[in-house]
């Protein structure tokens, strides 16, 4: 092999290897941490930008080991959008991806269940989703137990909401909490009101969905004291 193809052959090598350093330094707009109830593994749960001006975002979340450093596609995914740990080993996941328009009833198509790390995935798949809604809420004060979370409303001085830990994400800024977001709260009814193509109204039928809270705190509450598994942190 002469000097000038082993010189070529050095330069290949170490493009490649940049190329491959580079891809793997992404910048992520959502990307938070879960602690599983047992302390031994880390939900990741992330988005970016696609690499194309035209590509559609990436977005996945994945389960690795504690002690392992995160790299991005080396977990174990979970397939759908976490709901809430059921018990200390189960992790209860909705899936509404499906080929159908309409879901054709209230009732789950399939149930699933994945062993990942230490605990067991249960995924329930409905045949579509054709509903969504948010609703945006200040608080005052919050507070954990092993299994919940509660927050207590500005607008309502008795109104207290509570929700299963797992799809709840906690937003850090400096020292205290700048937001908190509760995911896929599933709602489904036979409610739902259709405009077919010939401008005809068709009603009663299935409507699935999830409820999004948007909730701001009104001062500085800091998350002393809060639970630190089961809860997505995002610094």
């Amino acid at each position: 092999m002469t000097i000038q193809r082993i010189l070529m052959l050095i330069i290949t090598i170490f493009l490649l290897g940049s190329c491959d350093e580079k891809a793997e330094n992404y910048e992520y707009y959502r990307f938070s941490k879960q602690i599983t109830p047992s302390g031994k593994y880390i939900i990741y749960d992330y988005a970016r930008y696609g690499p194309m001006a035209f590509s559609s975002d990436i977005s996945r979340t994945e389960v690795l080991k504690a002690y392992d450093t995160f790299t991005e596609g080396k977990g174990e995914e979970i397939n759908g959008a976490i709901s809430e740990w059921i018990s200390n080993d189960t992790l209860l996941v909705f899936n509404f991806k499906s080929n159908l328009e309409q879901p054709q009833d209230t009732f789950p198509t399939k149930v699933k269940y994945q062993e990942i790390g230490d605990f067991t995935v249960k995924t329930v798949f409905y045949g579509a989703s054709n509903a969504g809604y948010r609703s945006i809420l200040d608080f005052d004060s919050i507070r954990t137990t092993n299994d919940s979370i509660f927050i207590h409303l500005v607008r309502d001085k008795n109104e207290i909401l509570r929700f299963p830990l797992g799809a709840t994400t906690i937003q850090i800024r400096g020292d205290s909490i700048s937001h908190i977001a509760v995911s896929t709260r599933l709602n489904k009814s036979m409610n739902f009101v259709y405009k077919n193509k010939d401008g005809t109204i068709t009603r009663g039928l299935p409507e699935i969905g999830t409820t999004w809270y948007d909730l701001t705190p009104i001062g500085k509450i800091l998350p002393k004291g809060l639970n630190k598994k089961k809860i997505f942190w995002e610094e």
